[in-house]
C-alpha cells in the first residue's frame, strides 16, 4: 500500500481535534521529474528584489529599464511575484554577480532591496530588510588604516562585507571605503567615535554612495522626512533633522558621470554622453544626479508617437 493509500485511510479514522496532526510523507517511488514549467529554472542564478517605497510599478516598463540598466550578457527573465515583489533569473553567474556587486539599484528614485535566492526557499517568504552599500569612512588617523580596523567599523555600520582593494594603494587618502550590509529598520550611521592606548577620542565621519531616499528626521532609508512616524509622536517646534544630503558621498567618477544606451539592440545601439544624450522622464528617474546645463533643444517624434528633448543632435557618429 502506498503512503497516499495509508494517508486517505487514516484520515477515515480521526476527529476534527486531531486531523491536523496528521502528515504526508512523500517516499522516492512517489517522486516525479519537475513539470515543463519549471524546467530550466535553476533557483542558484535566482534574485528576489522588492521595492522598499510604496508606489505603482509599471511592470512592462520596469522590465526594459532594469534590461537597459544591467546590459545582462546571457540575459534575464524577469517575474512579477507580487505587489512591487520581483523575481530575477539570470542564466549565468557572470551577470548575476555583476548585478549583485552593483546594488543599490534604484528605478524611478525607489530603491530595489535585493537578495539571492537559496536552494529550497520560496522566494516569495524571502526576508528583504538589507542593502549593501559602499561606505567612505573620513578622518582615519595614523596608526587607524587597518583591515581589522575597517572591518570592526564596517559591523558598526551594519554588517562588513568587504574592504575596497585600493584602500591602500598610495598615502593620505581622504577616506577609506568598505562594502556594508545595512538593516533597513535602523537609522543610517553617521559617525564613530575612536581612540588608542589611552589617547583622546576623535570621530571618524561617514558618507554613503549612492544612497537611496533617507529621512533627516529618524535616518532610516526608504521615506522622506515628509512620511516621517515622528511627525505624529512630537510637535512640529520639536522636531529636529539630525541626518541631512551630507552624508551623501560626492560622485567619484571622472569626467562625464553617466552614458545613455540609445536603440538598444538594433542596428543604432550607441553609447552617447551624457550632454548629447536623448533626455526623456525615465532618463531623469534613472539618473536622479544628472546636471544638464547650455541646453539646445528641439521636439523630434518618437517611435511610439511621444516627444523627446534632443540635445545637440548630430548628424556624425557621436563620440565618448
Amino acid at each position: 500500500m502506498s503512503s497516499t493509500d495509508s494517508l486517505i485511510q487514516s484520515m477515515n479514522m480521526v476527529t476534527i481535534e486531531d486531523e491536523e496532526e496528521i502528515g504526508y510523507e512523500i517516499i522516492a517511488e512517489e517522486q516525479e521529474q519537475p513539470s515543463q514549467y519549471f524546467q530550466g529554472f535553476n533557483p542558484k542564478l535566482c534574485v528576489v528584489g522588492r521595492f522598499i517605497m510604496e508606489g505603482k510599478t509599471d511592470f512592462l516598463a520596469f522590465q526594459h529599464t532594469m534590461a537597459a540598466l544591467w546590459k545582462p550578457g546571457k540575459g534575464v527573465y524577469i517575474k512579477e511575484l507580487d505587489t512591487n515583489l520581483f523575481l530575477f533569473q539570470f542564466f549565468h553567474e557572470v551577470d548575476i554577480r555583476r548585478v549583485m556587486e552593483g546594488c543599490p539599484w534604484s528605478v524611478n528614485r525607489r530603491a530595489l532591496v535585493m537578495s539571492r535566492l537559496k536552494d529550497g526557499e520560496d522566494p516569495r517568504s524571502v526576508v528583504l530588510n538589507s542593502l549593501e552599500l559602499w561606505v567612505q569612512v573620513y578622518d582615519m588617523k595614523p596608526g587607524f588604516m587597518s583591515e581589522k580596523i575597517l572591518q570592526g567599523i564596517g559591523n558598526y555600520i551594519g554588517h562588513h562585507v568587504s574592504n575596497c582593494q585600493s584602500n591602500f594603494n598610495g598615502v593620505w587618502k581622504e577616506y577609506m571605503r568598505i562594502r556594508v550590509s545595512i538593516n533597513l529598520n535602523n537609522p543610517l550611521r553617521r559617525r564613530m567615535k575612536m581612540k588608542m592606548n589611552g589617547e583622546e577620542w576623535f570621530w571618524v565621519n561617514f558618507r554613503y554612495e549612492n544612497v537611496p531616499m533617507f529621512c533627516f528626521i529618524c535616518g532610516i532609508v526608504g521615506h522622506s522626512e515628509k512620511y516621517c512616524s515622528k511627525l505624529f509622536e512630537h510637535e512640529a517646534e520639536e522636531i529636529t533633522k539630525p541626518y541631512g544630503p551630507w552624508l551623501r558621498a560626492p560622485f567619484r567618477g571622472q569626467g562625464h558621470q553617466f552614458t545613455w544606451e540609445r536603440d538598444v539592440g538594433g542596428a543604432e545601439w550607441i553609447e552617447v554622453r551624457l550632454d548629447r544624450a536623448l533626455v526623456t522622464s525615465s532618463f531623469l528617474d534613472v539618473f536622479t544626479d544628472a546636471k544638464l546645463i547650455n541646453l539646445e533643444t528641439r521636439l523630434v517624434p518618437f517611435k511610439n508617437g511621444s516627444k523627446e528633448f534632443l540635445i545637440k543632435k548630430r548628424k556624425q557618429k557621436r563620440r565618448l
